[in-house]
């Protein structure tokens, strides 16, 4: 599969994925605990049948080294997945998670012990103000509804939270492909794979929550597995051809074409600081792009040859 192949499959399946999870956090948000158990269930059941042969192939990365790398991938998707059922609207929740650039960046520095370059710091600035002009805007005023204010406060506290440990999780990654050689699909199993157990503590709302379902909800679930099963084995895919840097713009730029179909299907409604907000994560975004052109990365090309 080309790079552009690659590319084209991270758009159709995520912004597919965040379409039908929009849908379902509308009319069942109670509902996001059951889904992300189903979307790591059965991407679970695919990698231990099509990776692992029925478990008759072990793992090139040593299981133990996945612990960390799981945590943080665990962690920072069920919290995401949990903010929807604070009522953080979704067009919100996806500007702050844009900011994952920056928050890498920061936590690169960190660990690292090195200060960034200029075009990154910028770029930086940029969709950190972005993003504040963004949680500005989307906050509730009203003072008669602090119960929803206060939710949103930690829906936001929750999304900033998820910023580093999503960070940590690229890192970690990096290190493990650096050592161990490139295994997405084994990486895509095992990160699924190891957190299922967590889920038995929650047994009892998933059923409580599976049985109130209507039919229509659990056709929406079946697409959205489908279609986020198809999203991250491309993202793991895209990681092994592209630096954690091309992958990250690219994703960025997913996340605004899924807040463009969300602002028109949804009609969640824009103020002047969501507008100002997204212009400046949009032109941190290609600050970031120009700076790793200049250093002659080869941008993805999203035409397919």
């Amino acid at each position: 599969m080309r790079v552009s192949n690659t590319t084209i499959n991270v758009f159709v399946g995520c912004c597919a994925s965040a379409f039908l999870m929009e849908i379902l956090m509308a009319n069942w948000p109670n509902s996001a605990n059951l889904v992300t158990y189903l979307q790591f269930f059965f991407i679970s059941l695919q990698g231990f049948i099509v990776t692992t042969k029925w478990g008759t192939v072990g793992p090139k990365i040593p299981i133990s080294q996945y612990v960390l790398l799981v945590t943080l991938f665990f962690v920072t998707t069920v919290a995401n997945n949990y903010v929807y059922a604070l009522h953080v609207p979704s067009t919100l929740h996806m500007i702050i998670r844009s900011a994952s650039s920056p928050a890498s960046m920061l936590v690169y520095c960190c660990v690292k012990k090195q200060l960034p370059k200029l075009n990154n710091a910028i770029g930086s600035i940029l969709i950190s103000a972005g993003v504040a002009l963004a949680m500005y805007g989307g906050a509730p005023t009203d003072e008669e509804n602090k119960g929803t204010f206060l939710y949103w406060c930690i829906g936001v506290t929750i999304l900033l939270v998820t910023l580093i440990t999503g960070a940590f999780t690229g890192l970690q990654q990096e290190r493990l492909y650096s050592r161990y050689g490139k295994h997405p699909n084994e990486m895509l199993f095992y990160t699924h794979a190891i957190p299922l157990p967590v889920f038995f503590g929650l047994t009892p709302q998933l059923l409580s929550t599976a049985t109130i379902l209507p039919f229509a909800a659990w056709v929406l679930i079946a697409l959205n597995i489908l279609s986020q099963f198809y999203c991250t084995h491309s993202v793991h895919e895209l990681a092994t051809k592209e630096t954690s840097v091309t992958v990250t713009f690219i994703l960025t730029l997913r996340k605004f074409a899924s807040l463009l179909i969300s602002t028109i299907v949804f009609k969640n409604n824009l103020n002047i600081y969501h507008v100002i907000g997204t212009m400046l994560v949009a032109i941190g975004t290609c600050v970031y792009f120009n700076f790793f052109s200049a250093r002659r990365q080869r941008p993805v090309s999203m035409k397919t040859e």
